[in-house]
């Protein structure tokens, strides 16, 4: 059985998307935190 490792370019666009955006959620949810810590 071959697997294909390679992934299309829109595959790797969603990817890249979903990583910014959760990484974007997290810093803002750590931001939120930071400041509820804050005051």
């Amino acid at each position: 059985m071959k697997q294909k490792r390679k992934l299309s370019s829109i595959q790797w666009f969603i990817l890249l998307w979903l990583a910014g955006f959760v990484g974007l959620a997290v810093i803002a949810g750590l931001f939120r935190l930071l400041l509820y810590w804050a005051y």
